[in-house]
């Protein structure tokens, strides 16, 4: 009988813990505003939906409006000079993750990470990746 039990608290464990991490993900909509001294980007509304993002940003003239599908393929966009970009966007885990080329390039030139933290703060992490070393961007914003 209390091995009967332990089976059943396993499986009940192993129910809850997937349940949890399907929860991991959160949703990024709302308008989102730049905290901290001088925030490159002062606000940003964003639309997620279970398998697109849409962004648009105000406040730096190379936010402009994208979408980006979800499932890791590859989405048009470009950059501030108006040359193509290919983005591909992902889970791991809770942190949804960006990453950028240039289409004949093939090698990832920035990567962003998203995650939603402790205090409900949207925070943005971009690294730059190839050419000379630079520091990562982070930036936070706070749901209006």
């Amino acid at each position: 009988m209390k091995l009967v039990t332990l089976c059943l608290v396993l499986v009940v464990a192993a129910f809850d813990a997937a349940g949890l991490a399907a929860q991991d993900k959160p949703n990024f909509s709302g308008t989102w505003i730049g905290v901290g001294p001088q925030p490159a980007i002062r606000e940003l509304t964003i639309k997620h939906d279970g398998s697109t993002l849409s962004l648009e940003g105000q406040g730096q003239p190379d936010v402009t409006k994208v979408t980006f599908k979800l499932d890791g393929s590859e989405t048009e966009m470009s950059a501030p000079d108006g040359k193509p970009l290919l983005a591909k966007a992902a889970w791991e885990g809770n942190t949804l993750v960006i990453t950028i080329h240039f289409p004949e390039l093939k090698q990832d030139i920035r990567r962003l990470t998203w995650v939603i933290d402790a205090d409900g703060q949207l925070v943005m992490e971009t690294a730059f990746l190839g050419g000379k070393p630079e520091a990562p961007v982070k930036q936070v914003f706070k749901r209006r």
